[in-house]
């Protein structure tokens, strides 16, 4: 993004900074110099809006960020006891929901700003040297107002639509909003979406990457349709929900090739390489010399902090090379050696116990650096990782991608929505089957049924979108977090015999106990405090059900 005066800036993002102790309705940068500097001036308002991007996801930060909801479904166990540990064992409640309580409040935040932005955009002078950059601005504020409030309808469902800035100061009790049904806001998301297309490129200049497109709208459309026509969300299937998804999809598949976007022709660069051509929307990971997430999950031995690891249930469930389940008959696994000639992606995915990572063998025995007795799961996340950097000495980094949309997921969604129109027809092999062939899988059997080609894009999302923000949602929507986030998971053990040291035994343990409540736990509670400060104004505004 490009760079704007800092001293602005930094007092936009002090104003921001000192409101998160308000409501989250009043959550207003209001310490800036004043409106009529920041938008009488595009470059100010550019920079005003700028900010409004800081919320966008990642792996640790942002609304929905990675790891966290990684270590919170069946993906990884966080090793730290944190609001992870709370939230797996049933410990959590509105009051210390602090793992993605604060999407609640920083998301409305940026809705505010986006409100604020739009409310004095008659007053931005236009750019004499640069055509529809004006117009561009305003695309963006509303793609990000739609984005931010999708963010809050998957995690609590019936939202506050905000589409004006607000304030208590000045508006009194109108400020405090009920909560709008389903429909209500996947219509606002929609409209706000659609407009922004019509102010959007379809693609930027590597210059302008990260910021709000055409494209990246199409996309946010294809993620929230497949979300409202999933089960959750449509428990009666409504047809012409998937109808929708399917064509949204589709259309945001069709519009990001048009634009040159596709595979990588190598599974990892699509989260190891800067800027790729899969990556829709992402921002940076790391600058070139240490990556946090590098710092945060790689193992004790090798100078991380192995924060966050997979559990065996995840690994297990990556197919043999010549793509049977592991526990299936003909597949050819061994359990003496579980982790030979497996889908190509677990390489690129986990590292395991004997490993070969910078140049040596990761070892887990009892007293080795690698594991030094660390309650984890003795397997660490591969992907994003960056073999050469050298943690102790901060050399060897290199800046990396988050993807927010990549196109392997447009392909994933519109399979999942199509399969659920027409079955299992030539359009959804010809949208998993590349991805498969990319990571060097065989396609996928023919002939399937709709209900095995679900089974089959279901696995297909878990292997191909790990640790990327997606499954936390995914098992939500599908309404099946009941059952794979409501009993233990478990990590390996290995010992070697004293007689032979190529003779090893493999043995699990349950890592962490889990539990799952379907009464409530699908969405979130809204925080404790923000309903002390506004229910007693509107009785419509209330506690999500169940809380």
């Amino acid at each position: 993004m490009k760079k704007y005066s800092y001293a602005l800036l930094v007092v936009l993002l002090i104003s921001v900074v000192t409101s998160c102790k308000k409501s989250f309705l009043d959550r207003v940068p209001s310490d800036y110099i004043g409106e009529t500097e920041v938008f009488g001036n595009i470059d100010n308002a550019e920079g005003f809006l700028n900010n409004i991007y800081s919320a966008i996801p990642s792996w640790n930060y942002g609304t929905g960020n990675s790891y966290v909801t990684s270590a919170m479904t069946d993906e990884s166990k966080q090793r730290w006891a944190n609001g992870a540990v709370l939230f797996n064992t049933g410990a959590w409640n509105p009051s210390n929901f602090s793992p993605l309580g604060d999407d609640w409040t920083n998301a409305y935040a940026k809705i505010r700003a986006c409100n604020l932005f739009l409310a004095n955009f008659e007053k931005i002078p236009e750019d004499p040297n640069v055509p529809n950059r004006k117009a561009r601005l305003r695309g963006e504020a509303l793609m990000l107002r739609a984005f931010y409030h999708f963010v809050l309808f998957r995690g609590w469902g019936k939202i506050p639509i905000m589409d004006k800035p607000l304030s208590p100061a000045t508006d009194g009790d109108a400020v405090f909003l009920k909560r709008s049904e389903y429909a209500e806001v996947v219509a606002f998301i929609e409209r706000d979406l659609n407009v922004a297309m019509q102010n959007l490129p379809a693609k930027h200049d590597p210059g302008l990457w990260g910021r709000a497109t055409k494209t990246i709208c199409q996309a946010i459309k294809s993620r929230l349709d497949l979300y409202y026509a999933s089960t959750f969300f449509n428990p009666n299937s409504d047809a012409s929900k998937w109808q929708k998804a399917a064509a949204a999809s589709k259309e945001a598949l069709d519009a990001a090739l048009a634009e040159g976007y596709s595979l990588e022709p190598k599974f990892p660069d699509a989260f190891l390489k800067y800027a790729n051509t899969e990556c829709i929307w992402g921002r940076n990971i790391g600058t070139g010399t240490v990556s946090g997430i590098d710092q945060v999950m790689q193992p004790l031995g090798y100078s991380g902090w192995n924060n966050c690891g997979p559990i065996q249930d995840f690994v297990d469930d990556f197919e043999m090379k010549n793509g049977i389940p592991i526990k299936s008959a003909g597949s050819g696994w061994d359990p003496k050696h579980p982790y030979k000639n497996r889908d190509p992606r677990f390489y690129a995915t986990v590292l395991y116990p004997g490993a070969t990572w910078k140049n040596r063998k990761i070892n887990i025995y009892a007293n080795d650096k690698d594991n030094a007795e660390q309650p984890g799961t003795n397997y660490w996340w591969r992907k994003y990782m960056t073999e050469g950097l050298n943690l102790s000495n901060n050399s060897g980094g290199v800046t990396k991608s988050f993807a927010i949309f990549r196109t392997a997921e447009l392909m994933l969604n519109y399979a999942e929505a199509q399969n659920e129109v027409a079955g299992a027809d030539a359009n959804v092999y010809n949208a998993i089957n590349p991805i498969r062939r990319r990571a060097g899988m065989p396609d996928i059997p023919a002939g399937l049924t709709k209900e095995e080609m679900r089974e089959v894009i279901r696995h297909e999302r878990r292997i191909e979108l790990a640790f990327e923000g997606h499954r936390f949602w995914d098992v939500r929507r599908w309404k099946i977090a009941e059952v794979v986030d409501n009993r233990p998971v478990y990590g390996v053990n290995y010992t070697i015999s004293a007689s032979n040291a190529t003779d090893t035994t493999f043995t699990y343990f349950e890592a962490q106990k889990r539990v799952f409540d379907k009464t409530k736990h699908y969405l979130m509670p809204i925080p404790q405090s923000e309903i002390d400060k506004l229910n007693g104004k509107n009785p419509d505004f209330k506690q999500t059900e169940g809380w």
